[in-house]
């Protein structure tokens, strides 16, 4: 689910950008910033599977 939260969040950004409401740097910072958070969910995912097993 969190995943898919910031997939939607990376969507959005995308939108604003396109239609103005982001600068180009506003929008960078940002996406980076979901990049980093969705590897961050991906690593507790693999862990929380890894304790599973």
């Amino acid at each position: 689910m969190a995943q898919g939260s910031v997939t939607e969040l990376q969507n959005q950004l995308l939108i604003a950008r396109d239609v103005g409401y982001l600068t180009k740097e506003a929008f960078s910072n940002m996406a980076n910033q979901s990049v980093i958070v969705h590897k961050i969910i991906s690593g507790l995912i693999r862990r929380s599977k890894a304790f599973s097993s």
